[in-house]
């Protein structure tokens, strides 16, 4: 086999995924990113069983046992509270089955990085963000660069770009179009649990629906903090990927909410805003050059599968690579990374699109919230399992 690393650029969720199912395989690994710190961004996430299967296959299961919270159930109801549409339990414990679980992001990124820095064929290249790349006779030839404008190139089999909605590694297959405002805005905070009513801090997730707003809470840090996210319309994007939110533009959003929303509204210690964009999926690859996660097809936060659709890209990934590459060498990475894009294409703009509707459905004012409440309560319980179980009973190709 080559001895030239796969390039990963950037080491968020679904960068340091790959690196490690990549590394685990015996195939070296460097990866670039152009941040200095790992301070990673947002609040808490929800690891879906699609995903923490793929994270249980790499030895990461009793980390994210210790770091998550397994939540009861569902409680869809009103943005003004009142009795729950639908309040759906998930599967009780089943020894072998994966479950449902709820971490803060931070905790979810910490837990890969600890992997990823055990992995002896795993370079590190820190404060270099991807710049360019073009294709040579043995690989890729990668230019990255730093803040203070220095660069340097890195010799590579094969660029996979993981570095986000505003990814660099897309332009370089051939989509170079900007990301477009959705009229949306997710404030998210983490507001600690002690002292807060027993029905807020129980294991579950709440989802609040309302015209133009919605909200999800839901418990972690092993329930001492209650991660909050609330999307509301917003008339223009906001410069900055995370910025400091000012609590009283809730006021008025915060008066309309049932009591247990509004009491944690008003108890978030401090918010964070992100504008939030979308675009239409990218070719996923081209020669030597993938794209994976947020790079090929963000996925609005209106189903929580953002970053499980990167990790589960990045399994993908890794099979393919792992099997042609023992087949036939470093020739082979081209149809390898074809064969990941043929794969991966169709679930995930499948996956997207679900997310957008949830997003029309969530927002509806009357009278057409009746009708969504109306479809809600008749496919009860085991109707909303059986209209998600494409996305969760997903399982990584052997």
């Amino acid at each position: 086999m080559a001895t030239l690393p796969i390039l990963i650029a950037g080491a968020g969720i679904g960068g340091l995924t790959a690196a490690i199912a990549l590394a685990r395989r015996g195939i070296p690994v460097a990866i670039a990113e152009k941040r200095t710190r790992f301070d990673e961004a947002g609040a808490g996430i929800q690891v879906s069983p699609n995903a923490g299967r793929v994270l249980e296959s790499l030895d990461l299961g009793l980390a994210l046992r210790r770091a998550a919270i397994r939540p009861e159930a569902l409680a869809i109801g009103h943005w003004g509270g009142g009795k729950p549409l639908l309040a759906m339990p998930f599967a009780p414990p089943v020894e072998g089955a994966t479950p449902s679980r709820s971490l803060k992001r931070a905790d979810l990124h910490q837990l890969l990085l600890d992997s990823a820095r055990t992995l002896p064929n795993i370079r590190w290249i820190i404060g270099r963000g991807l710049v360019d790349a073009h294709e040579t006779e043995e690989g890729v030839s990668v230019t990255l660069g730093s803040e203070s404008g220095g660069t340097e190139t890195v010799e590579a089999m094969a660029l996979i770009g993981a570095d986000g909605l505003w990814s660099r590694a897309r332009a370089l297959v051939g989509d170079a179009g900007e990301p477009g405002f959705t009229g949306w805005e997710a404030w998210r905070s983490l507001i600690p649990a002690e002292g807060l009513p027993d029905a807020l801090r129980r294991p579950a997730v709440a989802l609040h629906l309302g015209p133009a707003r919605h909200a999800v809470h839901y418990p972690v840090s092993g329930g001492k903090e209650i991660n909050l996210v609330l999307i509301r319309a917003a008339r223009e994007a906001r410069p900055g990927w995370s910025r400091e939110g000012d609590a009283s533009q809730l006021t008025e959003i915060a008066r309309t909410a049932g009591p247990g929303l509004r009491d944690l509204i008003e108890r978030a210690p401090n918010w964070r805003i992100w504008s939030l964009y979308d675009r239409a999926p990218a070719r996923m690859s081209k020669g030597r050059i993938a794209l994976l996660g947020d790079a090929a097809h963000p996925i609005l936060p209106f189903l929580a599968q953002g970053a499980a659709l990167a990790i589960e890209d990045a399994a993908v990934l890794a099979h393919e690579l792992a099997m042609r590459l023992a087949r036939e060498g470093s020739a082979a990475v081209p149809a390898a990374l074809a064969a990941y894009a043929e794969a991966r294409t169709e679930r995930a703009t499948r996956v997207q699109q679900a997310s957008r509707k949830n997003g029309e459905a969530y927002h509806l004012g009357r009278p057409w919230s009746f009708a969504r409440d109306f479809a809600m309560r008749r496919m009860g319980p085991d109707g909303m399992r059986k209209r998600h179980a494409w996305i969760y009973d997903w399982r990584t190709p052997s």
